[in-house]
């Protein structure tokens, strides 16, 4: 037995969310100055006096959707003075406005933290990205998994569960458990151990919205009877996550028992091995998913092999009232660095042996999955995560309302549910709910939008990273 060790060097590319499960509301943040402010709320209850505590608690008990800690704090202008003394941390970005100057707020959900307030990367979630490349790639190597997902399918319901239990029990647990003790462990990745990465710092957050591209061959003419402008390229949407900022970079440990190797034949769980599974995973999640997607200039900001060219400087801005944002100049010939950032062109260069990977939550479901590896054919492969897809988001439609689409539902091959129309207010707000996977195969690929997150003004592919390994 033998043990390797190495260094898994990330490099933050698109904004990456690790949640904790909490989310921020409303009364949670405030602004200051042009960033928003995180109340330290057991800090801000421990400086007000006792008539203090009783209003804050009041406003804490009101319902009025529309009332936020901003508009507490510039009402009780004596609490605004304890709030600014009661920061956590700060975001760099403004709160969001109306057309009218009104504070638009939203639920935010939470990056995860140590007890002391810091984030960090979890051991676990870069394990379980690299178990998902191994499978992938065992899957890849053995066609014979793809009779588990069958079988799975032939019971109906719940086929991507039980698919999924089938699958990974033939793939890992592969050693004879201890006959006197049933419950032992004998998944074989018990001989991969990550470590936590090094704490980081709240300036490394940012709040990121979510962002749905549509694929370059989605005519969304669903969109088009809308009556108002409407991006015909994706689906802005009111969901909020606190993310790494593009431009971060983060370290973690991986230990790994050569016991393991015995399973995959002549490839060794080392950094070449690793790096080749990574890349493996990367240009079959490239060559099914991401080349039915328009690559935005603005976030093609990637030092790896998947980055676009679009004539301006790659370099992501590390300090200062620009942090994490592009740069702006013209790039030199095709070294993809303008002038100033020429050192980085030479980096790149050292670095060329990088992978792209995508980390933790709001990332695409190719990403995290590998039920697309069971089929050699795309159009197999669409109509299989179609129908997992369409079972977790049913299209749901008030007949009366739109029987054309009702009918182009059920002449796809799908079973729409009849809904009832929902009103607000006298008037007519929604008559249907429709994620349409039931046309993905019509599209060519499955799912048919691509997630992406928009801090500030830019947009980011959701979880980019590019990984390096080393030798500890």
């Amino acid at each position: 037995m033998a043990i390797r060790r190495y260094r898994f060097d990330i490099a933050v590319v698109g904004p990456v969310h690790i949640g904790n499960g909490m989310r921020y509301g409303k009364k949670d943040y405030f602004a200051s100055g042009n960033k928003i402010a995180v109340l330290d709320t057991r800090k801000f209850v421990s400086l007000l006096d006792a008539r203090q505590v009783k209003r804050y608690c009041d406003f804490l008990e009101e319902d009025r959707s529309y009332f936020g800690l901003q508009g507490f704090l510039k009402d009780n202008s004596d609490l605004s003075k304890v709030a600014e003394r009661s920061i956590a941390y700060r975001i760099d970005s403004p709160l969001a406005t109306a057309r009218r100057g009104a504070i638009q707020y939203h639920d935010v959900w939470e990056f995860v933290k140590d007890p002391y307030g810091n984030p960090y990367i979890p051991g676990s979630s870069v394990k379980g990205m690299l178990r998902t490349a191994i499978l992938l790639n065992v899957l890849l190597e053995d066609d014979s998994f793809r009779s588990l997902f069958d079988a799975a399918a032939a019971c109906g319901r719940n086929t991507a569960r039980k698919a999924d239990r089938s699958i990974v029990k033939r793939a890992f647990f592969r050693e004879r458990p201890d006959k006197a003790d049933p419950d032992t462990v004998n998944d074989i990745m018990k001989y991969v151990s990550v470590s936590d990465s090094e704490p980081l710092s709240t300036d490394d957050l940012v709040f990121a919205k979510k962002y749905d591209m549509f694929s370059k061959g989605d005519p969304v003419d669903h969109k088009l009877d809308m009556g108002k402008l409407t991006l015909l390229k994706g689906n802005v949407l009111d969901v909020y996550r606190e993310c790494l900022r593009p431009g971060t970079t983060v370290s973690v440990g991986i230990t790994v028992d050569d016991r393991i190797d015995s399973y995959f034949g002549d490839r060794a769980l080392d950094a070449q091995g690793l790096t080749t599974m990574l890349q493996r995973s990367f240009d079959f999640y490239s060559e099914c998913f991401l080349n039915h997607f328009e690559q935005e200039g603005e976030a093609a900001s990637s030092t790896g092999s998947s980055a676009a060219l679009d004539g301006r400087c790659r370099y992501i801005i590390q300090s200062g009232p620009l942090k994490g944002e592009r740069c702006r100049n013209r790039a030199v010939n095709e070294t993809g660095y303008c002038n100033s950032h020429q050192g980085e062109a030479a980096k790149q260069q050292q670095a060329s042996d990088s992978v792209t990977c995508y980390l933790g939550g709001g990332v695409d479901f190719m990403s995290k999955t590998v039920v697309g590896a069971l089929f050699g054919a795309e159009d197999e492969r669409s109509e299989a995560i179609s129908r997992i897809l369409y079972s977790q988001f049913p299209t749901r439609i008030n007949r009366s309302k739109h029987p054309d689409l009702f009918g182009e539902v059920r002449q796809a091959g799908f079973d729409p549910i009849d809904m009832k129309s929902q009103y607000r207010r006298g008037r007519l707000s929604k008559a249907k709910d429709d994620h349409r996977h039931w046309r993905d195969s019509q599209l060519g690929v499955s799912p048919h939008t691509m997630k992406w997150g928009i801090v500030g003004k830019q947009k980011y592919p959701m979880g980019k990273c590019d990984v390096t390994i080393r030798e500890a």
